[in-house]
């Protein structure tokens, strides 16, 4: 029998309190994002509201000074007051949630596996709700070093590097030390990131083009980190150890990309086309771009930017052009004008990267999509071949805020391409159908 509260119930019952507490007695906003109706403003809601999150903070306390006196740590009573220090005590929350005893790390009962595996999954659960959505509200708060705006509204590396890593190590060890292969610890870590993956979408917390994006990464990271929880795993260290270093190696992560935000990515890329028409008549197509056809692309499908149709205002250098994409209007002001040579403009603004769908066909307005992805300018080239034809270079100039910037601009720099293509493909159809001359 163990002594209350166990490291189930102090995960399942302390960690929830204490989240809720922090969240709106610390941080000041609502856990999950459980608000649709906009901030609470009604003097009895907030009594209410502050009421249910000083109680929480209590019986989170109490929890954590009790878990701290199983297991032997000093002074159990400072310790259920430093849980509620901001950022510091969510360390120490998981800590105490992580580590057990003698008696349960020997456990015998049938359950024992599972019970363990619950530990990371809903432990990573956590992470991703709170790095997804929570952090999302901080934007609003002022004096926290955090950087959102400077990371696109998102801990790139903490979420799609730490946590499918923590997950493979602490899923990893657990299998391997009750005499599980490498292949049953890689197939539980990847049901582990799988699960989160599917209760992110369910919950409308992501959606499904961003996590099939982040897919081969997330099991690339999860595959490394089952194969370093393996060979962990045959060291003497308690599987609470390992597995709270793991997850709190995700802390560190937000801790550096948030205090010292990585660079956006500035990345030019270029597409082109052999038109079999002469520049003049290409360049008379440049200037209004109606009507474009339906997309097949999977990813403009479903949801990824694409342009609808392009208008000038006007010629020459100044004039301004609007491009109509799928999620909103993108305005340009003309800074080349070299009539059937070069077109060049300059972005005003961005409207969002894409319309995020969910399962259930509804859209999501994550705060990564209006910052993640930064069009500066664009422009088209037209070189004649000699021989009535014509080359078109599409050029498109972008910054990318969404760590690992790397991995991410494989997908960008595909999806500027496949713009670049649509509409080269249909200046192309019309040039080379329109009357000759």
């Amino acid at each position: 029998m163990f002594t209350y509260p166990s490291r189930l119930q102090t995960l399942l019952l302390m960690l929830p309190a204490w989240a809720f507490a922090h969240a709106v007695l610390v941080l000041r906003v609502l856990p999950l994002g459980l608000n649709p109706f906009g901030k609470i403003e009604h003097p009895l809601h907030l009594t209410i509201l502050y009421g249910l999150a000083a109680a929480s903070g209590v019986f989170a306390s109490v929890l954590a000074a009790r878990r701290a006196h199983i297991l032997g740590w000093s002074l159990p009573p400072l310790l259920s007051l430093l849980i509620h220090v901001p950022f510091f005590g969510a360390g120490l929350a998981l800590w105490l949630a992580a580590s057990g005893d003698e008696s349960e790390q020997q456990s015998a009962a049938p359950t024992a596996v599972a019970g363990r595996l619950v530990i990371p999954f809903l432990l990573a659960f956590i992470f991703a709700i709170g790095l997804s959505v929570g952090l999302t509200y901080l934007e609003e708060l002022q004096g926290l070093p955090f950087g959102l705006k400077k990371t696109g509204g998102y801990f790139g590396w903490a979420i799609f590097a730490g946590l499918p890593f923590a997950a493979g190590i602490s899923t990893s060890v657990v299998i391997r030390r009750h005499g599980g292969t490498f292949a049953q610890a890689l197939g539980a870590a990847l049901t582990l990131i799988g699960a989160i993956l599917l209760i992110l979408c369910a919950s409308l917390m992501e959606g499904i083009v961003c996590v099939l994006m982040a897919a081969p990464f997330g099991a690339l990271l999860g595959f490394l980190g089952a194969a370093v929880g393996f060979a962990l795993a045959r060291r003497r260290v308690a599987d609470g150890q390992l597995q709270a270093a793991a997850w709190l190696a995700i802390i560190a992560l937000v801790g550096l990309e948030g205090w010292n935000p990585p660079a956006p990515l500035d990345q030019q890329v270029a597409t082109e086309i052999i038109i079999n028409a002469p520049a003049e008549r290409i360049w008379a197509e440049l200037h209004d771009i109606r009507d474009l056809p339906a997309p097949k692309e999977f990813l403009f499908v479903f949801g990824v930017a694409h342009p609808l149709a392009t208008v000038t205002d006007g010629s020459g250098v100044g004039a301004a052009r609007l491009c109509k994409l799928s999620t909103g209007d993108m305005p340009e002001i003309i800074t080349v004008w070299k009539p059937n040579q070069e077109l060049r403009f300059k972005v005003l603004a961005t409207p969002p990267a894409m319309r995020e769908l969910g399962f259930f066909g509804q859209t999501i307005d994550a705060a990564h999509l209006h910052s993640a992805y930064t069009s500066l300018e664009g422009g088209f080239r037209l070189i004649p071949l000699g021989d009535g034809r014509t080359k078109v270079i599409g050029e498109s100039r972008y910054l990318l805020n969404l760590a690992p910037a790397t991995y991410w601009n494989l997908w960008t720099a595909k999806i500027v391409h496949l713009v670049h293509r649509r509409v080269l493909e249909y200046v192309k159809s019309r040039a080379e159908a329109a009357p000759k001359a």
